[in-house]
This record gives structure tokens, C-alpha cells and sequence, in this order.
């Protein structure tokens, strides 16, 4: 599923292509709408929309996706209004209710220069949002329907440049100010932030005569001007109550609140900074989109403590995977099931009394979308009750109607400079969504935000609320050591139970743990969390734990700066009725499991055959570049004394089984196995390189065994070269790599920790592990790094069932075996290239003759199975059909001794 940021970049391409057409509506349309859903990583012919299928009054539609979207096209040179008759219409006659489909709930129309997105149901006067071909990438979100009909769009005039312009304006004034050290560092991100509230009151009309703005053109005019002292001043009155002192360009303050300035902040600027105040005052900041503070956050915090905290910017496409199921679906199902004014004068208060909590909040997007949608669902609320009274003569309650509160949103961060940007967020979002809903509380003084609070919040105790959204930090386990210290991993393993894994693991068990029957959450982590040890941490605890997956996507990569790939993941807690709808990658399911596939749950979970043992392992782990040679080094040392050999061999990497026609070692390695040091004395001149280049490295390893084993590799893999021993040759394949390609290996070439050992010199079982089946098994169990699959013995070859076959079966998968490997050598040796080259082209089209002798072998292991012919290369079938296997294996059922024969 595509993240925000590449729906963007996808339409940045397609605006480039279609600005310039000028043809009619007929040539292109279908085109430019089939590209445009291609744009949003859908297919318009898998999702349902038809061309030209429904023919109404008003003529064909041009487009139709039934319940869900009606599409007028007109030529680039005809006005949007010309196609009013035909989009109402169209909608009025979209409906068929024998067939049970509802009247499409958006309508768009579209002359490839300008956009029209209507809602007839909710708001038949006047469209939700008009833009141009130009602004569509900046509008991406309005459209976001076409990614998934569940997903909510967003719309509102988000204008993106004006926004980052914005923010970089006021990162550029910060890093001014810390870097000539111009107060304490707490003071100067105070500052900015009352600066930043200013400037955004002063545009909304909550200062009146523009008083920061004024003071600032006073201080330029100066000879000497003292920022400290009258910015200083107009801070201080703004916590202060009462008229005293309010006077000249004061006059227009109110009192604020003790939160945002009980510390007013004075910072003395330079001519420069107060020009580029001056500057950022231009700004039109009632068109500022608050989730600017992605950004800012970025600018206030630095790179490299983003980088330790694993804090992420978020774009509101993503959020709304979240908010959406999480929040806005429940209600608004709730609210279209009224069908009295008095059960929707219940759910207001119902909805005015939800709470919503953000445990790692950051700047607090994840909020203020939250904040946002409430209030949308309120207006919804209110809305519904006018119609439900004018249907049923039924007066609505007279008085003013409760709003949804900004204290209800709570919110949790580590840092104390995110929770200020949070909540100067929220109060900015408050006075916008009373602009664009109606009447709330009154934004000044400031709501109290102290629900969004400082504290670390996997030790807090987390408030009680109705729903948990967010964007845990992410950070591998590897690096959680060096980022949080020794005492604060002793105390996360023994608080959680679980060991060391990436930190969003945990807050996925604390929301489960602080949720309640049928309440709701909705989280992003690292796709780790559904794969192996990370799901059984997680996943498998929600899910163990009541827990039912509603909604997910199962990896995206994830915009910015972080170079992950995630989950997205939606789940109510032991729910009263089960839930009846799932979706899985913008995809209506049956239901989902723990590992984010399609599944009920009570799917059998693979288990480990103790027949497979001792026959995978991941290569040595060498604890020292020392110990790698060159190969003129290496040859030098075995012409110098052919006994060398014996500890000097070639090493193998997965690159190498890869990128190299001949998927041969690279390098060279000085490997004395298990030998003593009085033995390895015999290699002499091969131990003295040991002693000059690893031992002064080892000397200060923490592990004993490094440093009073200095000549052995790190992590020898003595049942590795138990199981090889006698083998004149080895199954090898990459541990990590975008393809899964396997190689045989001489005896003597010694493999990498990068490399995967099968302990097998046998064509037949060469055979099973190239098949379709051994993949598909294991992209369904390995964890991924990116994109790349993750090969992990204990998790794929260990659970992986192996077939039965008969004598005849067993030759003919050797047969195709030798006849794959045979031709796939002499292809990579005529092109000079490696197998990853190969098989890209044979994916394109090339290599026909590959193709099919792959084809060949799996159709003759899925005969080994006893599978139809059709299943030989189709991943999801083959894991259901291993799956079963296994389970059978597992049980008894099944008498398995795979390597009997």
C-alpha cells in the first residue's frame, strides 16, 4: 500500500503528463482515469469502477464504481458547471435497491484542468473541495478514496508550500538563536514557541492590531533595539490578567494562560533575526496547516536526536489509516443507524465524552487529525438530528448543543519540546475547527492541555480513555543498547517479560494492556512486529489477549527520513460482537491474522519439526576483519606452504552468491575452526597475521571468549561443520537479499554469517530448496529488512514440511534440478552476469527457457506433494497446503522422515 508521500510523488509525474493535453473527453478519459487510480497504487478494473456500464437519463457515466464513486469527465476547454445535470443525475440514479447498492457516496468532475469533489449525501450544495490539475498533488489526501474506499479523505486548503515556507522560517530563527547560544536552550525553544502562537493569533484575530508584528517594525526602526526587553514585555502581559498596562500596540492583548507563557521567554535578537521575524510575520498564518510541526520538530530537535528517539513525521494520508478505523468508522456507522432525534441527542454526548490518547505523541499530528475528525463527527451528529427532526416533526432540544472538547485529547512524549509543539498544535487546531464546524470553547484563555504531558511512557501509567492512536518511536533492537544504556534495557526486559526487541513492540503491549472490552486502538510500528519474535511479542499478545485485527496494512515504506518499512495496525479489544468487516492492504478480507495475512485466527500456527534440525545454519560469525584476506595474500600464503590450506580458504558472502557469474568467494579467510592455539602454532606464519591484525581488537572485546580465544572466529558454528563434514559440496543462499538464490558451494569455501547453509550435496533436495514452494514458505516466515527477504533457519526450514515422493518422484525433481542449475550457470557465464541480473530479465520477459525450466521443477515438487499442477507457483496456495502439512506433521498424522531416501 502506498504511504502519503509516494501517492505525491506518483502525481507529481501524472500532473506533468496531462498539463499539457488539450484533446477531447472521449480520446483520453478512460486513460488518464486509469491512471490516476494507478497513481494511488489501486486498479480501477480490480476495485469495481466500470467505464460506460450505467446508463442513466442523463446518459452513460463516464465512470462507475457502484455504492462508492461517479466520475464525469468533460474536455479540457468546458466548464465544470456544464456538468451539473448530468453529476445529479447520476448520483439520483446511482442507487439500486433490489441489488442493495446504496447511491455513490462521492462524485467527481473532472475537464483535466480542474477537479470537483462533491458528497451529495451529506453536502448536495456545494462541493467539498475544487482544485486545479496543478494543486492535485497538494490535494492528494481529497482523493484518498481511490487508494481505499474505507479510507477517509481529507479536505481542507492545506497549502502545503505556504506551510513549509512557514516552518522553515522558524527553524531558521531557532538554529540562530542556539547556535550564538542567544539564551538556555529550554528558554530559546519557549520562545519560539510563544512567537509561533503569536503570529498565528495575530492572523485569526485572537491579538487584536497585530501587537507582536507591531513591536517587531518598532524595534527595526530603532538604533539599538532590545528585543529582550519589549517582545519580553508582550509575553509577560499575555499571562498576566486584567486591563493594567495594556496600552499603545498592547492594547489589543488578552490574557492567554499560564500554560503557554506562565515563563514568559526574553531573548535578545539580532537585526538579522528580527528581519527574518519580520519575514515569517508575512506569512498568512491562517492559512497554516498546524502539522507544519512535523517539520519544526525536525528543526527544533536536530537530526541526531530524531534519529535516537526514532521519532517520525507522519503525513495525514497515513494518519487517516489509523484515525479512520480506529475513530471515524465506529462513529459514523453509530451515527447513521439513528433513526430518532433522541438516539442522536445521545450519541452527542456520548461523542463529547470520548477520549482519545496519543502514548508517544511527538508533535502531535496524530492529535490534531483526531481532533479534527470528532468535531467533523459531531457537525455529523447535529446535522443528522436537524434531518431526523424535520422527517419526523420532532423538535430538536432548544438551547445551545454540547461540542466536543480539545481536553479530551491526551497525549504522552519523553520530550519536552514536543509536548509544547502538541499543544500549540491543538489550541492552533481549536480556533481553525471553530472556523470551519461552529462554536466550541472559547479559545482564550487557552484550554487546559495538561493532559498532554511529559513523561516516559512506557513507565507512566497511562490516563483511562476510549481509544489509543499513534506513531511509536522506532529502533531496532540492536540499537537500543547504545541509545537507552544497559540499565534501562535490564529494567524494559523484566517490566514487559519479552527480552530485547524494537522499541514500538512495547507500547503495543501497553495499549492492549490499558484498553477495555470493546474499546479501540490503532498504532504504526516497524513491519518487525508481524514477523517472528517481534510479532510473538506483540501481535501474537493482542490477538492471545482478546485482541481481534480489524484493519492493517501489512508494510509500506514509511516517508522521510527514516528508511523503514511498516505496519499499520487497528484492533478492538474483546469486542461485544465480532466485528463482521475487515480490511487488509486497502482489500475487504474475511478476517486477519497476527502475521497480517488474510485469516480468521484460529489459523495453525507452524511449529518446529524436530526431522529438520541440524540442517540449516547461518554461516560463521568471524568478530574481527583481521581475519579477511585479499587473494594474492591468500594464494601467497598456500604457495608459501601447501599445509596453509588446511586454514586458509576461500570466504563467501551473499553478494557474491548474487553478483558473481560464477557464484564464487570474493575474498579469503584464515579460519582455525576449534583449533587450539598450540595446534594453529603450526600455521606460523598464518597465526602471526591472526596475532598482528585481530588480537590488539580482540584484547578489548567484552565477551572472555573473544578475547581468550583470540584466533578462532567470534561464533565458529561447531554443528554447522559437524553436519558438512565429508561433504564434497554444500547448499548455499544469501541471508538477506531482494531474491532467494541458491548455489552449491565447494567443501572448502567458507561461508560468511551473510550466508545460509543447508548441510545437502544431493541434486533432489538442490531441487526442493530452489522450488516455488521453499520460497513461498519462506517469504511467508522469514521477517524482512526493507524489502529484503530475511532468511531465518529456525522460523522457515525448521517448521518447512518436506514432501514424501516416490522413487520416480525423486528423480525427476534431481533431473530438473540438474537441468535448472546446469543452464542457469552457463547463462550467467555467456552474459557475464550474476543471478540477481539474470533473473531481473527473466522477469522482464527474457529467458524464456529459464522460465520454463523453473516451471518444470516446481510443477514436479508440487507432484511430490501431491498438489494439482495449478498450485506449483502459487505462493498463497503453497503456504496454505505447507501450513496444513505441517499441522498434520505436527499432530501425528503424518508419518515424516524426509531424509530417509
Amino acid at each position: 500500500m502506498k504511504s502519503g508521500l509516494e501517492i505525491q510523488l506518483a502525481l507529481e509525474k501524472f500532473v506533468k503528463k496531462w498539463s499539457v493535453y488539450a484533446g477531447s473527453e472521449r480520446a483520453e478519459a478512460q486513460t488518464f482515469l486509469n491512471e490516476l487510480f494507478a497513481a494511488y497504487g489501486s486498479d480501477r478494473g480490480e476495485v469495481g469502477a466500470l467505464f460506460e456500464d450505467f446508463k442513466s437519463s442523463a446518459g452513460f457515466m463516464d465512470l462507475h464504481w457502484p455504492g462508492v464513486l461517479i466520475v464525469e469527465m468533460k474536455a479540457p476547454t468546458v466548464a465544470l458547471e456544464k456538468a451539473k445535470d448530468q453529476r445529479v443525475k447520476y448520483w439520483q440514479e446511482s442507487s439500486d435497491s433490489k441489488a442493495g447498492i446504496p447511491a455513490a457516496r462521492w462524485v467527481i468532475a473532472c475537464n483535466f484542468r480542474e477537479f470537483e469533489i462533491w458528497e451529495p449525501g451529506r453536502f448536495p450544495n456545494e462541493p467539498r473541495l475544487r482544485f486545479s490539475l496543478e494543486e492535485l498533488p497538494d490535494h492528494y489526501d481529497a482523493l484518498l478514496f481511490l487508494q481505499s474506499d474505507t479510507i477517509e479523505p481529507v479536505f481542507s486548503e492545506h497549502r502545503r508550500e505556504l506551510t513549509a515556507d512557514a516552518a522553515e522560517h522558524v527553524a531558521v530563527l531557532y538554529t540562530s538563536m542556539a547556535d550564538r547560544s542567544a539564551a538556555p536552550i529550554d528558554e530559546i525553544q519557549r520562545f519560539t514557541m510563544q512567537l509561533v502562537w503569536c503570529l498565528f493569533a495575530e492572523d485569526l484575530g485572537m491579538l487584536d492590531g497585530f501587537p507582536l508584528q507591531a513591536t517587531v517594525d518598532t524595534l527595526l526602526a530603532e538604533k539599538d533595539p532590545d528585543s529582550s526587553r519589549d517582545i519580553g514585555h508582550l509575553f509577560t502581559l499575555l499571562n498576566q490578567k486584567g486591563d493594567h498596562n495594556r496600552k499603545g500596540r498592547y492594547s489589543g492583548t488578552r490574557y492567554v494562560n499560564g500554560e503557554l507563557f506562565a515563563k514568559p521567554a526574553a531573548v535578545y535578537l539580532t537585526r538579522d533575526e528580527l528581519e527574518h521575524l519580520r519575514a515569517a510575520a508575512e506569512f498568512n498564518w491562517r492559512e497554516v496547516n498546524p502539522t507544519i510541526f512535523g517539520s519544526l520538530l525536525e528543526g527544533v530537535l536536530g537530526e541526531d536526536r530524531r534519529a535516537e528517539l526514532g521519532a517520525h513525521y507522519t503525513h495525514e494520508a497515513d494518519i487517516m489509516k489509523i484515525v479512520t478505523p480506529t475513530i471515524v468508522r465506529p462513529w459514523r456507522d453509530r451515527i447513521e443507524s439513528a433513526s430518532t432525534v433522541s438516539q442522536a441527542r445521545e450519541l452527542l454526548d456520548e461523542l463529547c465524552a470520548f477520549t482519545v490518547l496519543d502514548p508517544a505523541c511527538g508533535c502531535g499530528n496524530f492529535l490534531y487529525v483526531a481532533y479534527r475528525e470528532l468535531r467533523s463527527l459531531e457537525f455529523e451528529i447535529k446535522q443528522r438530528m436537524t434531518r431526523l427532526a424535520q422527517e419526523t416533526g420532532v423538535p430538536v432540544q432548544k438551547g445551545p448543543l454540547p461540542y466536543y472538547p480539545l481536553s479530551n485529547i491526551r497525549g504522552i512524549d519523553i520530550e519536552r519540546i514536543a509536548v509544547l509543539i502538541a499543544r500549540v498544535t491543538l489550541w492552533m487546531g481549536h480556533r481553525q475547527m471553530i472556523e470551519r464546524f461552529g462554536e466550541a470553547e472559547p479559545v482564550l484563555p487557552l484550554v487546559d492541555l495538561s493532559g498532554i504531558r511529559v513523561a516516559d511512557a512506557l513507565r507512566a501509567d497511562w490516563p483511562e480513555v476510549d481509544a489509543i492512536i499513534g506513531n511509536p518511536p522506532f529502533l531496532g533492537s540492536q540499537l537500543l543498547r547504545k541509545a537507552l544504556g544497559d540499565g534501562y534495557l535490564k529494567w524494559l526486559s523484566k517490566a514487559f517479560g519479552v527480552g530485547v526487541k524494537d522499541l514500538c513492540v512495547y507500547w503495543f503491549r501497553k495499549a492492549n494492556e490499558n484498553l477495555k472490552p470493546g474499546q479501540r486502538a490503532g498504532l504504526v510500528g516497524t513491519n518487525s512486529i508481524m514477523q517472528n519474535r517481534g510479532r510473538e511479542a506483540s501481535l501474537d499478545y493482542i490477538v492471545r489477549n482478546g485482541g481481534v485485527i480489524t484493519d492493517a496494512v501489512s508494510t509500506q515504506k514509511w516517508p522521510g527520513e527514516a528508511k523503514v518499512h511498516v505496519s499499520i495496525v487497528n484492533w478492538v479489544k474483546n469486542p461485544a460482537v465480532a466485528p463482521s468487516e475487515f480490511e487488509l492492504d486497502g482489500e475487504k478480507v474475511d478476517g486477519i491474522t497476527s502475521s497480517l495475512t488474510i485469516g480468521t485466527g484460529d489459523e495453525w500456527a507452524p511449529l518446529a519439526l524436530p526431522q529438520n534440525r541440524d540442517r540449516a545454519f547461518q554461516g560463521p560469525v568471524v568478530v574481527g576483519a583481521g581475519f579477511i584476506l585479499d587473494e594474492d595474500e591468500a594464494l601467497g600464503l598456500v604457495a608459501a606452504d601447501p599445509g596453509n590450506r588446511d586454514v586458509v580458504r576461500p570466504y563467501l558472502v551473499g553478494d557474491d552468491i548474487a553478483a558473481r557469474p560464477e557464484q564464487d568467494p570474493s575474498r579469503w579467510v584464515i579460519d582455525f575452526a576449534q583449533r587450539g592455539l598450540e595446534t594453529a602454532s603450526k600455521f606460523p606464519q598464518v597465526l602471526s597475521i591472526v596475532r598482528d591484525r585481530v588480537k590488539p581488537f580482540r584484547d578489548f572485546a567484552r565477551r572472555d571468549a573473544y578475547r581468550t580465544k583470540w584466533w578462532q572466529f567470534g561464533e565458529a558454528r561447531v554443528g554447522m561443520r559437524a553436519a558438512l563434514e565429508g561433504m564434497p559440496r554444500y547448499a548455499s543462499v544469501g541471508r538477506v537479499g531482494k531474491r532467494m538464490l541458491l548455489a552449491w558451494q565447494d567443501a572448502w569455501t567458507c561461508p560468511s554469517d551473510l550466508v545460509i547453509v543447508f548441510s545437502f550435496d544431493d541434486d533432489y533436495s538442490m531441487g526442493v530448496l530452489m522450488s516455488a514452494a521453499h520460497e513461498a514458505w519462506a517469504r511467508a516466515r522469514s521477517s524482512t529488512l526493507e524489502t529484503r527477504l530475511r532468511y531465518t533457519p529456525s522460523s522457515v526450514f525448521e517448521t518447512f514440511p518436506w514432501p514424501d515422493p516416490t522413487t520416480a518422484q525423486r528423480r525427476a525433481i534431481a533431473e530438473s534440478s540438474v537441468d535448472l542449475y546446469s543452464r542457469r550457470s552457463e547463462l550467467c557465464v555467456e552474459y557475464g552476469m550474476g543471478l540477481t541480473k539474470l533473473y531481473n530479465l527473466m522477469d522482464e520477459g527474457g529467458f524464456a527457457e529459464l522460465a520454463a525450466l523453473h516451471k518444470r521443477l516446481d510443477e514436479a515438487v508440487a507432484e511430490a506433494y501431491g498438489w494439482p499442477k495449478g498450485d506449483a507457483q502459487d505462493a498463497a496456495r503453497i503456504v496454505a497446503h505447507l501450513t496444513e502439512l505441517n499441522r498434520r506433521i505436527a499432530q501425528g498424522e503424518v508419518d515424516y522422515h524426509p531424509f530417509d531416501g
